[in-house]
Parts: C-alpha cells; structure tokens; sequence
C-alpha cells in the first residue's frame, strides 16, 4: 500500500504543480488573460475525449503500470518543452500534455481493489493523498514562482513527472478482473450504459461535473483576484494550497464517520456547503482574510472527493471500474476545461463576479444532481 502512495502521490503532485505553474507561466509571459485560459483549457480539454477509452483499455490491458508511467514520461516532456515554446504554440503543447491526464487520477485509483489491502482503508488514504498532493502542488509551484520565476517551477514538474513514471513501474498489482465483454467497443458501451444508468452513480457523477465547471472558472481567475487586493499574484497556487489543507484536516477529522451515510448524500451536502463558503471570497479586503476563507472552504469541502471514490467502487463492478473511474475524470476534467474557458471573457467584469458565479455553480451542480439520481427503483451496490 505504501509503495503505490507513494508512485501515485509522485505523479499526482506533478499533476497538481502543472496546472498552476501552466497558469503562472502564460500569465507571467504574456500578461493575457484570454491566452491563459485558452492554454488551461488546452492543457485539460482532451480528457474529455480519451478518458473513456483509457479506462475501458486499463481494465483489459496486461500491463496497467506500463500505461500509467507512460503518462508520467509524457507529461515530463510536454512541461519542459511549455518553458521554451513561444507563446502561441503553448496552448497546443499543453494540449499534448493533457492526452493522457485521466490516468494520474482515475487510472491509479482503480487500481486499489488490486492492492491486495483493505479497501476502504487504501481508498480513504487514497483520498488523503490526493488532498494532501492538491496542497503541496499549488502551494510548491507558486513559492517557486513567486521566489524565481514560473519557469523553474515548470522544471520541477518535469524531474517529478520522471520520478514518478520510474516508481510506478516498480509496482505489484493482483490480476485483473476477468472481464465479461469480447471487445473495448463492447466494454464502452457497457461502461458507459452503467454509468448513465445507475442512479447514485449518475448522481455522484453529474454533481461533480457541474461543480467543476467552477473550479476552472476559480483556477484561472485567482492571479486576478489576489492581485485586486493589492497582493503578488503568484501566491495563486499557495493559497489553493491552504483550501486543500482544509480539506485534508477535514478528511482526518471525518473519515471514521463517512460511511454512516450514503456517499452521493455527502456529495451533495459538502458541494453546497463548499458554494456557501466561497461567497466571502468575493469581497475580501486583504490577503490574510482570503486565506483564512480558503481554509474555511476546504473545511467544508473535505469529504466530497472520498465520497465520489467511495460512490464510484460501491455502485460499480469490478471489471467496470478502471473505466467508470476515469471517465469521471475525464468529465470532471472535461468542466474544468469549460470553466477555464468561461474564465476569460468573464475575467474583464472583475474577478469577483467570477468568485459570485462559481459559487451559483454549486448550487446549480447540487439541483442537478439531485434530479439525476431520482430512479424508479433502488440499485444494488456492487460488493
């Protein structure tokens, strides 16, 4: 167990790093809002396509690691080629990168049940760990930004994405699951069926999506926001850092309690929270009250990343479960790259009226999902 947190924590704080540094870098080199969502949204954009058949792929393949370390090796390449690739070339060498993104999130979190450990207690560190990475990349990427430049930060990225793909081949997984589909075509169509089907899952799933639409409007908007209260704009990533140290302690805090409920239950109750929180954000004076909201925030918000693991492994069979994992991600990410966009002609209204928009995000993504689980009867968990 341990070893596989650490390959997966590796390639996820490379992951978490390149998305602000990618922010910080285009910001930094060409002063254009419009061109830093447009390389965001390149960066994220093409999971929304691979995902899917990524996942159906992992669940058949004989070498999962090989595909997984893969990903690392590329996302290296791509995050020093974005330090010297002029300016309108980096949207599509971000978009190089982002192939394969579902992978560093969906792609090792299927691979728990095949730990050979308890599950429950790999998927709640495996949940910690993603919070934990979602503090250290943000907060890593803007000290080195904000101490020497964007560009040494991208640098990082690439020894880390390295790293991360070598430790990865040097995992042990159980077999896969035997699957019960003659094809990849069939398995998608299976995957896909399931997911659509499944209301909890459905739920789970759409609420998440909506919600990150939200995120990405948040990610790209928070050099401009930081810089109206007068504050250097790469402390971005640092004070994204302190929503997910928020998050973390939550999870530490509430973890033994979270299976009283029913995973989508928590889902909803913690993205509305979340929107309620981000409100203040809106009409902070100063920087130490935008970091005491954002550690607020990542309190409430907490639990909504272990309950939609915990959702996807209960309502999904086995031979299901790499795909249904990373077409989540794929989705979420898919929003993200939306939000990312919609960032920039909203951008110029102020960066607080993007903070107000993200926040009706929540609410819309909690009504939607709430619609989207409604069933006719109640499914099965999966075991």
């Amino acid at each position: 167990m341990w070893r596989y947190l650490s390959s997966a924590g590796l390639a996820r704080l490379a992951d978490e790093m390149v998305l602000f540094a990618l922010v910080l870098l285009v910001a930094d080199r060409t002063e254009s809002m419009l061109l830093t969502a447009l390389t965001t949204a390149g960066y994220t954009l093409p999971a929304l396509v691979t995902g899917p058949v990524l996942g159906a792929w992992l669940d058949r393949t004989e070498r999962p690691l090989v595909a997984l370390a893969g990903n690392q090796f590329v996302l290296s390449v791509a995050a020093f080629g974005l330090i010297f690739v002029p300016p309108f070339g980096m949207p599509l060498l971000a978009l190089l990168a982002g192939l394969t993104l579902p992978m560093t999130s969906g792609g090792f979190t299927s691979m728990l049940p095949r730990l050979g450990v308890d599950l429950p207690r790999v998927t709640a560190y495996d949940s910690m760990l993603y919070s934990g990475t979602a503090i250290a990349g943000p907060a890593l990427a803007g000290t080195i930004a904000f101490a020497w430049s964007p560009s040494l930060a991208m640098v990082v990225v690439c020894a880390l994405g390295a790293i991360g793909g070598v430790c990865t081949l040097g995992l042990v997984l159980a077999p896969a699951p035997a699957s019960s589909h003659a094809s990849l075509a069939s398995a998608l169509r299976a995957g896909t069926r399931h997911l659509v089907c499944t209301a909890p899952l459905r739920a789970a799933t759409v609420t998440s999506v909506v919600s990150f639409v939200g995120f990405g409007m948040l990610t790209v908007s928070l050099p401009w926001l930081i810089g109206s209260i007068g504050s250097d704009r790469n402390l971005a990533g640092v004070l994204m850092g302190v929503l997910d140290l928020g998050c973390l302690l939550s999870v530490l805090a509430l973890r033994p309690y979270l299976v009283r409920w029913l995973p989508e239950r928590i889902l909803f109750v913690t993205i509305a929270l979340y929107g309620v929180a981000l409100v203040p954000w809106a009409f902070a004076g100063n920087i130490g009250w935008l970091f005491a909201f954002a550690l607020l925030t990542g309190l409430v918000q907490g639990p909504t990343l272990t309950s939609l693991i915990t959702a996807r492994q209960r309502y999904s069979p086995p031979d299901l479960l790499g795909q249904v994992s990373t077409t989540g991600a794929s989705l979420k990410i898919g929003a993200f790259s939306l939000g990312a966009l919609l960032a920039g002609p909203l951008l110029p209204l102020g960066p607080d009226v993007v903070v107000l928009v993200v926040v009706a995000c929540q609410f819309v993504a909690v009504a939607v999902g709430l619609i989207a689980g409604r069933a006719t009867r109640t499914p099965v968990p999966v075991p």
